[in-house]
């Protein structure tokens, strides 16, 4: 029974939804009709207005007159700017103005190592020194045009001659790991066209034997200093007499020279005493 009447009511489901499809195609379909016969409204008016531009009478060639001459004598004439040329690249031309290019500054390097001038220099240390004993270096710059810069030297050492490429001021530096070294002239200086520059250190030596001595030329411009050229000296140091004695204070733990002399002032007394008591 229960199937009976599933089956009687899946049947009215199907008619009531065919009913409803026939009248929603009944309430649709004329619209689109319209819409699609109104689309080829409009041709008329198009053909209307083919008839109206067929049905002007065609306008009569006017007579050639003597514009009709120059204008065809004109296009028989090349165009003018097939002969003009193009731009090169050296100049520009602006509303008939030549325009020169842009020329690129020179760097500023190139311009400062442009103005470098080669000139002789010497240097002086001497051959040997003392522990402890101060000694004089000089090093020498000669831009007054002439071969040598040896003039401007003590001369009672070891003289060494060279050139260097030198700017408008130069630094000049001394150094050296086993040397106290003081300078007597100022470091910068401004080369002289008339006369001869000099560096002059003091120089201490604080270690025995070969040691060295480095001298360095610096140019001075607007940014940091740049080198220019660097000589080397080998002064041997020596240790005689007295100071080979501050050479060993220096160098010995000063507790060991502490007790050395307490016991050499000891063994002095105790052996002063010996000698009274014998006497």
């Amino acid at each position: 029974m229960l199937r009976f009447l599933s089956i009687l009511i899946l049947l009215a489901g199907l008619l009531v939804a065919g009913y409803g499809g026939a009248r929603l195609l009944e309430v649709y379909s004329p619209k689109s009709e319209m819409a699609v016969a109104a689309a080829p409204m409009e041709a008329p008016a198009a053909m209307e207005d083919d008839v109206l531009v067929e049905a002007l009478p065609e306008a009569e060639p006017l007579p050639p007159g003597p514009d009709d001459e120059i204008i065809a004598e004109t296009a028989s004439v090349p165009k003018l700017s097939r002969s003009i040329p193009a731009p090169t690249l050296d100049t520009e031309t602006m509303a008939g103005i030549e325009v020169a290019p842009n020329v690129m500054a020179p760097d500023a390097s190139d311009a400062f190592i442009n103005s470098l001038k080669s000139v002789p220099v010497a240097h002086e240390t001497p051959s040997a020194a003392e522990y402890k004993r101060p000694f004089e270096a000089v090093l020498a710059i000669d831009a007054t045009g002439d071969d040598t810069a040896v003039d401007a030297l003590p001369g009672h050492g070891n003289i060494s001659e060279g050139t260097a490429q030198v700017s408008r001021t130069v630094e000049a530096r001394l150094s050296g790991s086993g040397f106290a070294i003081k300078a007597m002239t100022p470091e910068q200086q401004t080369i002289s066209p008339l006369t001869e520059n000099t560096w002059r250190w003091s120089v201490t030596p604080l270690t025995a034997g070969n040691q060295e001595l480095t001298f360095d030329i610096y140019a001075i411009d607007d940014g940091p200093a740049v080198p220019l050229r660097t000589f080397h000296n080998t002064v041997t140091v020596k240790v005689t007499g007295l100071n080979r004695a501050i050479a060993f204070a220096d160098q010995a733990n000063p507790l060991a020279v502490f007790l050395g002399g307490v016991g050499s002032v000891l063994a002095g007394l105790f052996g002063a005493i010996k000698f009274v008591r014998r006497r």
